[in-house]
């Protein structure tokens, strides 16, 4: 028996003594996404009660946990470094708290946060004792475990190896190794709708064969993704890959030959989708799945020659000041790596960047313009209107560098829905934007 093997089974531990090794006071980083670990956080539930002053920090929620409830924010607080659906329904009236920041910025937030315990979700170890820390592994975990004094992996098989030097660990690391095997994939994306192929149509032709690609989350984003597989010898470099990023490998547009930074990799810092994309991941000598501060830092991505980010929004206004993250006070998700990769396409060598939204939303009184003359009170400015570039609805896409106030708000108004535009011109005139 090899010498890890030894250390594998004398640190395994059933769930509840796993459990067991937390301690009141602790700082916890549990993971974001797909590196939860679901299973032992499930146990942990059953014995909140034993410990006090602990911090937990997580990102994009799968499952609605009982410390999630306001009446354990003494035993367990819980900070969310980006907000999925579930924290979305538990704001101010659940255990849950809000850290805003870009993912370039990670390493600073770890400095601060200090976790002295992580708690995450792993492969099973290799024939050299390595686990991979899976679909979401670029998301914090190499950076918390510089801080932690205590480890636990909860082994799951279901997560996809991926086994760059970035995003494995030897199972000497842990302190305490436990079982936690579920699927983590998620249920396929369905077509794209017809608004959502119309707005990728008004993408698509920014995008050119040989250039480097980083697509966002979410709907429009997954239909951007379907629009491009007939294009060629393309790259990726982005923050998450996705169930339509996979399907333009497997169309044969991505090559990665034309990349003049890390060429013939697929770069991102997580990953998540149906059981197709975990098996494509899974030993893949393609991806490169590295920690998410450097993935997205706007130097390191601008490294990338003919890079074109194309990222979505909830609202503009008609100076091009765009929020993608919440409407008024209300927190929808988070900053993420958008701004990020603005600025890392403006800043590279022939970089696009392409902020694609809807046109109208339906509202409290009906349809409502996501084009608007300001955005409302205490809504956050995601991406400064000094970064915006190319801006793309259903109705056309616009060039926004360069332009005067006035020139945006006519280019902009163009792109609205045509029930709006010409109220957009009114309201515009009236606050002295166009004369």
């Amino acid at each position: 028996m090899n010498n890890w093997q030894e250390i594998h089974r004398e640190k395994l531990l059933s769930l509840e003594s796993a459990v067991g090794k937390l301690a009141s006071g602790d700082k916890i980083w549990a993971g974001g996404l797909l590196s939860i670990p679901v299973v032992f956080l499930k146990e942990l539930d059953k014995h909140l009660d034993l410990f006090s002053d602990c911090e937990i920090y997580t990102g994009l929620m799968t499952t609605p946990f009982e410390f999630l409830k306001p009446q354990y924010q003494n035993n367990f607080k819980h900070i969310s470094l980006f907000m999925g659906p579930i924290e979305r329904k538990l704001q101010g009236n659940g255990n849950i708290e809000i850290t805003n920041f870009h993912f370039s910025n990670f390493e600073d937030i770890f400095e601060k946060l200090q976790p002295n315990t992580v708690v995450v979700e792993v492969t099973p170890p290799n024939e050299d004792g390595f686990v991979s820390l899976g679909a979401c592994g670029g998301v914090a975990t190499k950076v918390a475990l510089k801080h932690a004094s205590k480890v636990i992996f909860v082994v799951n098989e279901q997560q996809p190896f991926i086994g760059n030097q970035d995003n494995i660990v030897h199972v000497d690391c842990a302190d305490a190794l436990v079982e936690g095997h579920h699927s983590i994939a998620s249920p396929k994306a369905g077509q794209p709708s017809e608004l959502e192929t119309e707005i990728a149509k008004h993408v698509s032709p920014y995008v050119k064969d040989g250039m480097t690609v980083q697509i966002g989350i979410g709907t429009i984003s997954n239909a951007m993704g379907m629009a491009l597989r007939d294009r060629k010898d393309l790259g990726v470099h982005t923050e998450m890959f996705t169930e339509s990023l996979m399907e333009m490998c497997k169309a044969g547009a991505v090559s990665g030959t034309k990349k003049n930074h890390m060429p013939n990799k697929i770069v991102a810092a997580f990953a998540a989708g149906p059981q197709e994309v975990m098996d494509f991941l899974h030993n893949n000598p393609d991806i490169e799945m590295g920690s998410m501060s450097e993935v997205v830092n706007p130097y390191e991505v601008a490294k990338n020659d003919n890079f074109v980010s194309i990222n979505t929004c909830l609202m503009i206004d008609l100076v091009g000041q765009v929020a993608s993250e919440g409407a008024g006070f209300s927190q929808i998700s988070g900053s993420g790596g958008q701004l990020d990769f603005v600025r890392a396409a403006n800043m590279a060598k022939n970089g696009v960047s392409i902020l694609a939204l809807a046109a109208t939303r339906e509202g409290k009184d009906g349809l409502e313009s996501n084009i608007r003359l300001s955005l409302p009170v205490g809504t956050p400015i995601t991406t400064p209107r000094n970064d915006v570039h190319i801006v793309a609805t259903e109705y056309g896409s616009v060039n926004l560098r360069g332009m005067t106030v006035s020139e945006r708000v006519h280019a902009l108004a163009n792109i609205a829905h045509p029930d709006f535009r010409e109220s957009l011109l009114a309201e515009a005139k009236q606050h002295g934007l166009v004369k």
